[in-house]
């Protein structure tokens, strides 16, 4: 269940929820002067409104679950011909501090629902990385996922960034097994430094045998998880892959070294700083 993202109970929202950053019962005079200099019921300054103060200064806690709730709830409201968009700027009756729009607007806006028609169009398209994630499978979705459709061990060039690979060694020289000291996680990412040897491949007939490249060293980064496990006590050592595109993001699993399993749904998969060396020089 999905909780308010500052309290305990289940996170339920409304339409208020919507413009409860415009509304506020201590509102600064110098952000109550600023909002004033617009007009609501202007569609320039209504889209300006929506976009640069109603979606972009949203609560830090507000994350994308919240945002798709949120979406799903105004969808609905939409959806409805007879739905009364101009209630939400009513007082609540139990609401002692009754939270006010800016001095400068109008107590009440015109064409309600045009404005959150626009709200959720901006927001479709400001959060829309958001969005997606909040589409991707869950991870019991993705173990169920039939062996045979699981994707390749031959993981590296089941991403979308292959150029990063072949701009250093030209050919599809692709390890299987790799080292890595262990993960890094900041915030909704995760940053593995990998290394390894190459499997032997035919060189190109212009390469003398001493250019050929036998290890490889690059950094695997994984974007918009959406769902992450981590299980094991060593998280250092030899690194297996299994990668399953999915419809949008991925499915990734690790396992390494010894007992250590990473599994992550994510929206992106890439890796970057590719080096490759005539030795190991991990």
């Amino acid at each position: 269940m999905l909780r308010h993202p500052s309290h305990t109970p289940p996170f339920e929202p409304g339409l208020r929820n919507w413009v409860d950053w415009f509304m506020s019962d201590d509102l600064s005079p110098a952000l109550d002067a600023e909002l004033s200099r617009y007009n609501p019921d202007d569609p320039q300054d209504r889209e300006y409104l929506i976009r640069q103060y109603g979606l972009t200064r949203r609560g830090p806690r507000e994350n994308f679950r919240y945002r798709q709730r949120m979406v799903d709830v105004l969808q609905a409201a939409l959806d409805d011909p007879d739905y009364d968009f101009e209630q939400v700027w009513e007082p609540l009756e139990d609401d002692y501090d009754y939270e006010q729009w800016p001095a400068g607007w109008p107590a009440v806006l015109n064409d309600s629902r045009d404005f959150f028609q626009r709200m959720l169009s901006a927001a479709r398209e400001l959060w829309h990385a958001d969005l997606t994630r909040a589409q991707l499978p869950s991870l019991a979705e993705c173990r169920a996922i039939a062996p045979r459709a699981l994707g390749s061990h031959d993981w590296l060039f089941n991403i979308d960034n292959t150029e990063a690979w072949k701009a250093v060694f030209d050919l599809a020289a692709t390890p299987y097994d790799l080292d890595t000291l262990g993960p890094h996680f900041q915030g909704e990412q995760l940053h593995l430094h990998l290394s390894g040897a190459l499997p032997r491949q035919p060189l190109p007939a212009l390469w003398p045998t001493s250019q050929a490249l036998t290890h490889c060293r690059f950094t695997l980064n994984i974007g918009g998880i959406s769902e992450l496990a981590v299980g094991g006590t060593r998280f250092d050592g030899r690194m297996r892959t299994q990668l399953t595109r999915l419809s949008p993001g991925y499915y990734l699993r690790l396992e390494i070294g010894f007992d250590c399993v990473i599994e992550c749904v994510a929206l992106s998969v890439s890796i970057a700083d590719v080096q490759g060396t005539r030795e190991d020089a991990r």
